[in-house]
């Protein structure tokens, strides 16, 4: 499966979340999503896009906490990507598995997200901490969609928000707190 999104910063999250209900779309409940992602040697910067990443996701909902083990290969950026998942029973068990095999700490990051759907979009509204507030337009697509067809048909949606594309944000959030923390360039 291949997961393609766009992302862009929101100046006033309120006022969009209030344009979404003017048109009748409801957020879930909040969700508070604890990612560490691990990369390999050389893939840190440069062209690291091609090599594979992974990312053990802790999902806090009210009383409820599930853990997600994702594997992400980037297609043609780092909001393209070719995306496994799967449950998993013991985060730091699995974080350990994954040092061994030669991946390394990459970054650890907390976000607060909503989520809506539209047709075949995924909208999320992201409170990231110490990155501040975000929009994502997303597609579960086939592994050879077009990614300029697309990503059209995501700011066609976004667009509709208010959201304009030199609002547009290309790194993930893993790489937006390495560059805030001075890691990356």
């Amino acid at each position: 499966m291949r997961e393609i999104e766009i992302k862009a910063r929101v100046a006033d999250k309120n006022a969009l979340i209030g344009i979404l209900k003017k048109q009748d779309i409801t957020l879930s409940d909040a969700v508070t999503q604890r990612d560490q992602v691990f990369g390999i040697e050389g893939a840190f910067g440069g062209d690291g896009q091609s090599k594979p990443w992974l990312r053990i996701r802790t999902e806090t909902k009210g009383d409820s906490t599930k853990q997600i083990f994702t594997l992400k290969k980037s297609v043609t950026s780092q909001l393209d990507s070719i995306e496994h998942e799967t449950e998993i029973a013991d985060e730091q068990e699995l974080a350990k598995i994954i040092e061994h095999i030669g991946f390394t700490p990459y970054s650890d990051s907390t976000k607060t997200r909503q989520k809506a759907q539209i047709g075949e979009i995924e909208i999320c509204v992201d409170s990231v901490n110490d990155l501040g507030d975000f929009v994502e337009a997303e597609k579960l697509t086939a592994e050879d969609a077009d990614i300029d067809k697309v990503t059209n048909e995501l700011w066609g949606v976004l667009e509709q928000f208010g959201i304009t594309r030199s609002q547009q944000v290309t790194d993930g959030y893993d790489v937006m707190l390495r560059k805030s923390q001075g890691l990356e360039g």
